[in-house]
């Protein structure tokens, strides 16, 4: 299976199997009440497409950050009629986040991928959400420029930061394996910095008798916080043979957890799908 970079936004894709994104609408509050980054997320759904509005705290209440079309959902598998994931994204143009979220034992989890500028080091969050009475929702204000930077939690929001220094590597870099052998996706990941404040992924997919080398793509790194360098999370997009996949990547207690968003090409006839793995390191 070839595999080549492809940095260019998603690709918002509608001659395919239809998901249903009936079971990921609603009002989903955040489990940490003691959070900085989005204390709750409205779905709805709108002739079939996911729109997400998201709300984070600001010094004098809540700011709504407006609406925001998922680019892609996906089901569990590729037989899935159902969704349970998506991807969206929100530029307020001195800083992006990039959300990728999905339901998960009646909980929604949402990693969010935040891009600072000059504000410190790009980082990553993942955050668990509950399901909220809509009736009960809290009045809100729209975010304004002056209310400055909103994303995920960012446990070095108050403090002063500057990414003078490109990311440490090193828990990062290195030869991932899958913990499962029997795996159908992805078998092993070599990481390595490419000298520009990023990381290049190689990846090896399951055939038999051996795994093969799909091929290489360039990744986009993130620390736990915009305070440090030390690279703990990776973003990245490439092209596969019969699909385009978006997949993340987080180190969590020595594993590296990957997860995709694999969607397939026009005509194939299977759903987009969401996967996640987990690998250690050799």
């Amino acid at each position: 299976m070839a595999v080549f970079q492809d940095r260019g936004p998603a690709t918002v894709r509608i001659d395919r199997p239809g998901l249903d994104p009936a079971a990921m609408a609603g009002r989903w509050i955040n489990t940490n009440a003691h959070s900085n980054g989005v204390q709750e997320f409205t779905i709805d759904i709108d002739s079939g497409a996911v729109e997400v509005r998201a709300v984070s705290t600001a010094q004098d209440g809540l700011r709504a950050w407006g609406t925001s079309r998922a680019d892609l959902i996906c089901g569990a598998d590729p037989g899935a009629r159902t969704a349970m994931s998506f991807t969206g994204r929100y530029d307020f143009g001195a800083h992006q986040v990039e959300l990728q979220g999905n339901v998960n034992l009646g909980l929604l989890v949402v990693a969010s991928f935040n891009r600072v500028g000059q504000g410190g080091y790009d980082y990553f969050a993942r955050e668990f959400y509950r399901r909220g009475d809509r009736s009960t929702a809290p009045a809100v204000t729209t975010w304004r420029a002056t209310d400055g930077r909103v994303g995920g939690d960012d446990p070095d929001r108050s403090t002063a930061a500057t990414s003078a220094l490109p990311f440490e590597g090193s828990e990062m870099f290195g030869d991932w394996w899958n913990t499962n052998p029997d795996s159908h996706a992805i078998t092993r990941l070599h990481i390595e910095g490419n000298g520009h404040n990023g990381a290049t992924v190689r990846l090896w997919g399951a055939q038999r008798p051996e795994p093969v080398e799909w091929g290489s793509t360039q990744a986009d790194l993130f620390a736990l916080g915009s305070g440090s360098r030390l690279a703990k999370a990776f973003s990245a997009r490439f092209r596969a043979s019969d699909r385009d996949i978006t997949l993340q990547a987080n180190i969590k207690q020595g594993v590296l957890v990957v997860a995709t968003f694999n969607q397939f090409d026009a005509g194939d006839g299977r759903s987009s799908y969401f996967h996640r793995e987990f690998y250690y390191r050799k």
